[in-house]
């Protein structure tokens, strides 16, 4: 009887202790322009790009090309030519130990630059850079270095 009244007291405690418990929800945000309109439901721009990058480190090249924004997909003309660049880029590389977030550049309008600390197999120390452009009511990758 003693347990079950402390385990319920802690988990009392865990609800009511924000450290403890799930994060609030971020408050609902709106921002319009060029017809479209990023509200609190759209996904960040941090959570898109990473999404791609997973597309770009397990060589689904082709996903990750289709994917893309109408400015990524006009540089690269076809899926083909970004596999053989990606792969290029990439392959020497190994595979991602550990990506981490630099920083997040939301200053140019509805442009984001998302720039990860990256940690390869073969590199120790890489800055990549995705940059997104919010179109059709969500982000899309414009560009993606690798320095």
């Amino acid at each position: 009887m003693f347990t079950r009244s402390i385990v319920t007291a802690l988990l009392i405690f865990c609800a009511a202790t924000p450290a403890f418990s799930q994060a609030a929800p971020a408050p609902k945000t709106t921002i319009t322009g060029s017809g479209s309109k990023i509200t609190g439901a759209t996904p960040a721009p941090d959570d898109r790009a990473r999404q791609w990058l997973v597309l770009v480190d397990d060589k689904n090249y082709a996903q990750s090309w289709s994917e893309s924004g109408k400015a990524f997909q006009a540089r690269q003309k076809a899926a083909d030519a970004w596999a053989k660049d990606a792969g290029a880029k990439r392959g020497p590389l190994g595979a991602v130990a550990s990506r981490g977030l630099k920083s997040i550049d939301l200053s140019r309008g509805n442009t984001a630059v998302i720039r990860y600390d990256t940690v390869f197999a073969h590199k120790a120390a890489a800055v990549e850079t995705v940059t997104l452009a919010f179109e059709n009511g969500s982000w899309s990758v414009m560009d993606y270095s690798l320095n």
